[in-house]
């Protein structure tokens, strides 16, 4: 039985659950707190993927498990079984795990662990991308007459050179799997250049 609960911890994004059962979270992910009373501020974050939920008002947390188990008044296994109906997940909650079960459930945990690897580094390579913005900004934002060009180090007139497509890159990577994916087959190049301008600017400010 600990495999079906992790099982529906890992297979569902708790801003679609919390969604499903009728919330609607702002931009950065809060919704009101329906565990304690007088809410005001939005004080629950739901965390993308399978990283739950917290309360910073009544610091209650956990597993979409437990917000469906405290939303509904039910026990962590009704909610399994709840959310397991509700989501059309298939899981063997109430009788054994078959052989076909268990060699499902191995390939959904390949595919999550390999979809967690791709978002970590999706994640990286857009903070990165975003400082390389921020290198070409600031450095832009620096230049008072023609002959400021001068005083630049390469690795600021690389950013400004490439600021354009540092930015699509990054709202590609915001976009559609589709768009995500065009970014992956050229990582290469991107990391290249983000090494390239992002190395240089460390290696400045350490020596300044």
């Amino acid at each position: 039985m600990a495999d079906i609960f992790r099982e529906v911890r890992e297979r569902l994004d708790m801003d679609t659950v919390a969604r499903h059962y009728g919330y609607q979270p702002n931009r950065a992910g809060f919704i009101h707190c329906p565990f304690h009373p007088g809410d005001r501020t939005a004080s629950l974050k739901l965390y993308p993927g399978s990283r739950g939920w917290h309360c910073f008002g009544c610091n209650r947390g956990g597993s979409v498990i437990d917000f469906v188990a405290l939303d509904l008044g039910l026990a962590p296994l009704d909610a399994v079984r709840r959310l397991n109906e509700d989501f059309s997940l298939g899981l063997p909650v109430d009788r054994p795990a078959t052989a076909a079960d268990r060699k499902a459930a191995a390939h959904r945990k390949a595919v999550s662990s390999t979809y967690q690897d791709f978002s970590a580094w999706r994640d990286s390579l857009c903070t990165r991308l975003n400082a390389c913005f921020r290198v070409a900004h600031t450095a832009l934002l620096s230049l008072e007459a023609p002959e400021d060009f001068d005083q630049l180090t390469p690795a600021q007139v690389l950013a400004i050179q490439n600021q354009a497509a540092v930015s699509f890159w990054a709202d590609a990577l915001g976009g559609s799997m589709e768009d995500q994916m065009a970014v992956f087959r050229n990582r290469k190049e991107v990391e290249q250049l983000c090494s390239r301008i992002l190395n240089d600017t460390q290696r400045k400010s350490d020596t300044a």
